[in-house]
């Protein structure tokens, strides 16, 4: 981090203090100075507003943590001077692009509240707000938090998710008086106001319960559904990385307000990894590796184990990285063989042909320490790369920190990670890169003739806007199989657009192999990238209606578009790429499970013209 020249630190102290010397109010504004933070207690109750180019984003809304029984937002005073710092740095990411730029003005603003000494700290961003509590060390049990977010008059859309214990409820695009009141859903909830968009959720979450919302009005208020009567504080340990703390001191996760002027803003923002600590010293994670794998359990059930072989060939064929074995090989036996023994050598096998192996687990495995290490340890020296840990239980804060627990032990190990029926993540992908993709999303697992499931359109349409922004998902994407697309009528191009616009650095692809060796895209199958190093969300794009991206790979273009439930007609300017290119089209073909490829010659000046029908979609190699 670079420190602020000593003329502009003093000139933002005294912005702060003699703010607080009249009025109990500080304010905060972002190193552009467009978007400006109100931290006032000026009725003696601690409270929060944010305004961006002078239009409200957040109106005056409420802070403040419940614990041991007091609400100590309420009989709230401002101490002193807010501490001011600078935070500028840059970091590699692996997702929508491969650098993010972590600048932001940062305050710590001391306060009482019910007689004991408490303090926020708040940064302000070019692209958004966070505050966090700095929890007394006199508190013993929280009860509840009071954070909220007022919304202004002239929200048009509102983008939000159901319920769900692992974030696997379906995602919606509904004017505001149509989200539940009084009931719980899951964040990030977005919305749009003038010409903003805006994003509430959570950033750095070690040691707390789960934060989830519930509307009441134009307000947005903190729920912890997983931990309803409150949890003990958590004391750090010296053993855990992630522990809860932040400069020495016990800390809330910050409560996050993501402010962009565009769809393409909102995607490309880092604010949730910015706000989360960077590696402990000396990490290297070099050998975190992105890449495409097969995975057998959504298409054919559980994996046997003489079947393993034609999966690993598969894999060699469309020449993707990596197999997952998944649920079932627990159960594998064989006369003078556990399943261990026979995991190893199907593992063997992978690397004979060139794949890589990752390895499903039950996390009621390894619930303690000691446990948890011991299992990691065997999975290793079966020689797989990757875990994928599955049923995970609700997240209070207890669970909280046993996830950082095992993305910790799990890096010492170099094992790469993928959470399934788990908890959003909280940008801690940063702090741990092998915590490569996790689920927290409702995928094409809802998709499936066997149990009856289907897929609305518009949660394909909604999901980027939403769950991914607070970080990389395993959709599982990429359904081939016609039966499997016979109800709600997804098309091909649709669905390898999930692999496009979908952020996930390891994709697991959820057909069975042969639909994809047999399928007149499989020469973009072996090519599609999983990571970016540019990500342009086009301007047709609109919040529960239709989605379209263009990404960029060295000198290749990718897009991506999928379609809601509506016929539509959307443009595509070329105007991303420098030179005229050879480029193949994907476009939707007479059925929903065929395509019409069009190989061309496209220049920047080109637009395309696309008639997308109900759950349509397009892509294209540039």
């Amino acid at each position: 981090m670079r420190i602020l020249k000593a003329a502009t630190v003093a000139l933002l102290i005294f912005a702060a203090t003699s703010a607080f010397s009249q009025s109990q109010t500080v304010n905060i504004s972002s190193p552009d100075k467009r978007i400006v933070l109100t931290v006032t207690s000026a009725d003696k109750k601690l409270s929060y507003a944010v305004k961006a180019d002078n239009q409200s984003i957040i109106n005056k809304s409420a802070l403040g943590l419940v614990a041991d029984g007091e609400n100590l937002g309420e009989n709230a005073k401002i101490t002193g001077k807010a501490i001011v710092s600078i935070i500028n740095e840059s970091y590699p990411v692996i997702g929508s692009h491969t650098k993010a730029v972590n600048h932001a003005n940062e305050a710590q603003i001391p306060f009482t509240a019910q007689g004991k000494s408490m303090a926020l700290i708040v940064r302000v961003y070019n692209d958004g707000v966070a505050i966090r509590y700095i929890i007394a060390s006199a508190l013993k049990h929280i009860d509840a938090e009071c954070t909220a977010w007022a919304l202004p008059q002239n929200v048009k859309k509102v983008a939000w998710a159901d319920f769900h214990q692992s974030y696997e409820g379906v995602n919606y695009v509904t004017p505001l008086n149509e989200v539940p009141e009084g009931k719980v859903i899951m964040p990030p909830v977005t919305f749009q106001a003038g010409n903003y968009y805006v994003a509430l959720s959570e950033a750095d979450c070690e040691s707390f319960a789960d934060m989830a919302l519930t509307r009441t009005g134009n307000t947005f208020s903190v729920a912890y559904p997983f931990a309803e009567k409150g949890w003990n504080v958590i004391q750090p340990s010296k053993d855990v990385y992630l522990n809860g703390t932040y400069k020495g001191k016990m800390v809330s996760p910050w409560r996050t307000t993501l402010i962009a002027r565009s769809l393409n803003e909102l995607v490309n923002s880092d604010l949730i990894t910015n706000l989360c600590p960077p590696p402990a010293k000396g990490s290297d994670f070099s050998w975190v590796k992105p890449g495409r794998s097969l995975w057998q359990w959504w298409s054919v059930g559980a994996p046997k184990f003489e079947d393993q072989q034609n999966w690993y060939n598969a894999a060699a064929k469309l020449t993707w990285e990596y197999y997952l074995v998944d649920d079932g090989w627990r159960n594998w036996r064989q006369p003078g063989k556990d399943q261990w023994q026979l995991l190893k050598e199907v593992i063997d096998y992978g690397k004979t042909v060139g794949v890589k192996s990752l390895v499903w687990v039950d996390s009621k495995e390894f619930r303690k320490a000691p446990e948890r290490r011991a299992y990691l340890q065997k999975v290793k020296d079966a020689g797989a790369v990757g875990i994928k840990i599955d049923f995970i239980p609700d997240a209070d804060a207890d669970i909280m920190q046993w996830y950082a627990e095992t993305q910790q032990d799990c890096a010492r190990l170099k094992l790469l990670l993928n959470f399934h029926g788990s908890v959003k993540p909280t940008g801690l992908n940063r702090t741990y890169p092998n915590d490569i993709t996790r689920e927290a999303i409702r995928g094409n697992e809802y998709h499936m003739t066997k149990y009856k499931r289907v897929m609305p359109p518009q949660h394909d349409v909604t999901v980027p806007f939403t769950r991914y922004l607070n970080g990389p998902a395993d959709f599982t994407s990429v359904i081939l199989n016609p039966d499997e697309l016979a109800t709600t009528k997804f098309t091909w191009s649709h669905e390898f657009a999930q692999a496009i616009v979908y952020t996930s650095p390891i994709i697991h692809f959820a057909d069975k192999y042969q639909l994809y060796l047999e399928n007149p895209m499989l020469d973009l199958f072996k090519q599609v990238p999983t990571t970016w190093d540019e990500t342009r969300v086009l301007s047709c794009s609109s919040l529960g209606d239709v989605v379209a991206y263009a990404r960029r790979k060295g000198t290749s273009w990718w897009i991506g578009v999928m379609n809601g439930g509506n016929e539509r007609e959307v443009k595509i300017p070329l105007n991303f790429l420098t030179k005229p290119v050879k480029g193949m089209l994907i476009y939707d073909g007479e059925t929903n499970t065929s395509v019409n490829k069009n190989e061309q010659t496209v220049t920047p000046k080109d637009v395309l013209t696309i008639k997308l029908r109900p759950s349509g979609g397009f892509v294209a190699k540039l």
